[in-house]
């Protein structure tokens, strides 16, 4: 399968009723919240919101987004993050990660704004235990 852009959504602007947008409830996406608050007939001042709809983990980061391992290799997904912690060096793993940053964690919720993955990541105390971490996350995604 060939993973691309088309495979996650984008940030959209819309124009809703204040007042109108109730907190996400589990198993209901963002797309019909915001739908529901849209179609409501709330007579209340109007505001722009912007809205962000998550991108999904199986997507590919733009290009500005890639992250750019400091032995040069750029990766484009969470697939290749993954792949890449297979045989990336002790030294180049905490170059990136260590009790200061951790720029995997950082990557993967500022470009695929996925927070709980991101949260996981930055736990893992090893290389090993953030390759799992994210390992999880796909096998979740798949199933």
């Amino acid at each position: 399968m060939r993973l691309n852009s088309e495979n996650y959504k984008y940030i959209q602007k819309k124009s809703i009723n204040i007042g109108d947008i109730v907190p996400k409830k589990r198993g209901k996406s963002s797309r019909s919240t915001l739908e529901s608050a849209l179609s409501s007939g709330s007579k209340k001042k109007l505001q722009s919101v912007e809205v962000i709809i998550k991108k999904k983990v199986l997507g590919e980061a733009p290009v500005e987004h890639h992250f750019v391992v400091a032995d040069g290799r750029k990766l484009k997904n969470i697939i290749e993050l993954a792949d890449a912690l297979e045989t990336m060096s002790e030294e180049i793993f905490n170059h990136h990660a260590n009790e200061f940053k951790n720029d995997f964690s950082n990557w993967v919720k500022d470009v695929f704004y996925d927070h709980s993955l991101a949260e996981d990541i930055s736990r893992a105390k090893n290389r090993l235990e953030t390759q799992i971490a994210i390992l999880r996350r796909l096998v979740k995604e798949l199933i």
